[in-house]
C-alpha cells in the first residue's frame, strides 16, 4: 500500500475544498491586478504534498468524521503559510526552479516575491480568524514567528563547520516541526479532542516534522538529481550544515577540514567540491547514523499516539504517514 496516497485518500474531498479556496484567492486577486500574468495563481498552483492540510483534516477526523468549515479553514491557512515560506525561502536562496517549475523570485525578481510572500502570510492568518478561535490564532503567530526565527537562525549558521547539534534541531524544529505540529493540534482541537490529546497531536506533528527535515537533509546526500530537481552536497555548496554533515565532523577531522576549505572557495567551484564531501561523507556511514537519528523521532510521532483512546483508520493513517515518512525517495 502507497500509504501517503492512502491518507490522501481519507481527506481527499475536504482536500478539493482547500483547493477551491487557493483557487478563489487566485481568481480575487486576478480581478484586482493590473498586471498580465496572475503571480498569485502562479505560485498556487505548483502541485505540492499538502500533507500540512491533511493532517490537519485527519486529526480533527479522529474525534468527527464530519468536518466543518472551520476545519477547512484552517487548513487552507496552514497550507497558505507553508506556499508562503517556500515563496520567501526560495527568495533568499536564489532558487531558480521549485518542483520542476520558475519560482516567483526568478520570473518577477525578489521585490515582487517578497511581497507576493507577505501577502500569503496575511492571507493565511485572515483565514485562520475565521476560526473564531483566540487559541489557533495565538499559536498560528507563534508558528510564523517561529518559521521566521528558523530562517534567520540558519543564515546566521550559514558556513559555520562548528555548528552545535542543538541549534541544528532548534533551526528544523522553527523552520518545519513547527508547522507540522501546529497543523495536527489544530485538526485535533477543532475535532473535540480533550487537552491530554490535543498534546499528544502537538508532539506527534513535532516528532514527525523533524524527523521528516532529517530524513529531507539526508536526500541531499544520497537523492538522485533528476528527483530532487537539484545536484548532490547542494545544502553543503550554500554553507549549510545538515545532520550528517554534523555528524562526519564531530568524527572525522579530514571531513572537517574539507568542509572549512569548501567554505572558502568561490561560488563556481563550490559544486563539484561539494559534491566530492557529500560521497564521502555518504561512503563512510554518516548517512546511515542520521537515519537512525530520524527514525528515532518518527517512531517517538507513533509513541506519542498510541495512547490515545481512539482505534480507528485516521489513526492508523498518521502511523502509515510516519512509516510513509521513512521510506520516500523525494
Amino acid at each position: 500500500m502507497n500509504e501517503k496516497k492512502e491518507l490522501s485518500s481519507l481527506v481527499n474531498n475536504e482536500l478539493l475544498m482547500v483547493m477551491l479556496e487557493l483557487n478563489n484567492i487566485s481568481e480575487q486577486h486576478n480581478s484586482e491586478s493590473n498586471l498580465n500574468e496572475n503571480i498569485i495563481n502562479h505560485v498556487l498552483s505548483i502541485p505540492g504534498k499538502q500533507l500540512r492540510p491533511s493532517l490537519t483534516i485527519i486529526c480533527s477526523k479522529i474525534w468527527d468524521e464530519d468536518v466543518d468549515d472551520k476545519v477547512i479553514k484552517m487548513a487552507t491557512a496552514v497550507e497558505l503559510l507553508h506556499i508562503a515560506t517556500l515563496v520567501h525561502d526560495d527568495t533568499v536562496d536564489f532558487a531558480d526552479t521549485r518542483r520542476g517549475e520558475k519560482t516567483a523570485s526568478n520570473i518577477w525578481g525578489p521585490h515582487i516575491a517578497v511581497l507576493v510572500g507577505d501577502f500569503l502570510f496575511a492571507t493565511s492568518a485572515e483565514y485562520v480568524c475565521d476560526t473564531g478561535s483566540i487559541r489557533l490564532i495565538k499559536q498560528f503567530a507563534s508558528t510564523i514567528s517561529d518559521l521566521a526565527k528558523g530562517e534567520l537562525k540558519e543564515i546566521e549558521n550559514s558556513n559555520n563547520v562548528n555548528i552545535k547539534f542543538e541549534d541544528y534541531l532548534d533551526v528544523i524544529f522553527k523552520k518545519t516541526a513547527s508547522l507540522f505540529a501546529t497543523s495536527s493540534m489544530s485538526g485535533a482541537l477543532l475535532g473535540g479532542a480533550n487537552e491530554n490529546d490535543i498534546q499528544k497531536l502537538y508532539s506527534y506533528g513535532r516528532n514527525l516534522g523533524l524527523g521528516f527535515q532529517i530524513f529531507d537533509d539526508i536526500l541531499d546526500f544520497e537523492g538522485e538529481e533528476t528527483q530532487l530537481g537539484k545536484p548532490i552536497g547542494s545544502d553543503l555548496k550554500n554553507g549549510i550544515m545538515t545532520y550528517p554533515s554534523i555528524i562526519a565532523i564531530t568524527k572525522d577531522k579530514n571531513i572537517k577540514k574539507d568542509i572549512e576549505e569548501l567554505f572558502q572557495l568561490s561560488k563556481k567551484n563550490k559544486e563539484i567540491a561539494a559534491k566530492e564531501i557529500a560521497n564521502t561523507i555518504k561512503r563512510k556511514g554518516y548517512i546511515e547514523e542520521s537515519k537512525n537519528k530520524a527514525s528515532e523521532l518518527i517512531k517517538s510521532s507513533i509513541n506519542d499516539i498510541e495512547t490515545i483512546d481512539k482505534n480507528n483508520v485516521y489513526i492508523k493513517s498518521l502511523e502509515d504517514l510516519a512509516y510513509y515518512s521513512m521510506n520516500r525517495e523525494k
